[in-house]
């Protein structure tokens, strides 16, 4: 019989020695080196013990099994890292995938403003765009901002939270819209 490495499930390795004694068949003792944790050493002892009282053809069917056992083993770590794989490669695709949030503001020549969000286009009086830069202009920080243009734009201008999907005041779309308007444009005294 064939001395094989066997490995516990929790492939953690402290040295045990175990002592088979082929006396039944006749052959001269061995001595088989296994790495296991104590537990298993002794599960390990205890199979040899019962090896050394079956057979031959008992002692074939546990080799058997021993073999099942070691590749339906190996066959479990394999799908664990081909999931870990599958798991990378799916957050790079969303990655990838996720939106940019591209936020662009442009000025007409017959005096309109044009807020651009990703494919959407909404247009824009030179009074709305005041309105939206004195917003941005009064706000703390772009999250404030983001609030107070949601509330405006929710009131007078639906339409462009309708169109581009805008659903509450934490979308990146105000953020960017904020950060854009503060970049760009100034409040005018009246």
């Amino acid at each position: 019989m064939a001395k094989k490495k066997t490995s516990s499930k929790s492939d953690s390795k402290v040295p045990a020695k175990v002592k088979a004694e082929a006396s039944q068949t006749g052959k001269p003792s061995s001595t088989i080196e296994i790495s296991l944790e104590s537990e298993a050493a002794e599960i390990v002892k205890e199979i040899v013990g019962i090896a050394q009282r079956i057979d031959e053809s008992g002692l074939e069917t546990l080799l058997n099994a021993a073999r099942a056992l070691e590749t339906k083993g190996k066959i479990e770590r394999f799908n664990r890292e081909l999931n870990v794989a599958a798991d990378k490669a799916a957050r790079r695709r969303r990655e990838l995938t996720a939106p940019e949030y591209r936020v662009q503001i442009e000025r007409t020549q017959d005096d309109f403003f044009v807020i651009q969000l990703d494919a959407v286009r909404v247009f824009f009086n030179r009074q709305e765009m005041r309105e939206i830069t004195r917003r941005c202009h009064a706000a703390e920080n772009s999250i404030d901002a983001a609030r107070r243009m949601f509330r405006w734009f929710e009131k007078e201008r639906s339409d462009l939270l309708a169109d581009a999907g805008i659903n509450s005041e934490k979308s990146p779309y105000l953020v960017d819209l904020y950060e854009q308007v503060i970049r760009t444009y100034k409040v005018k005294d009246k």
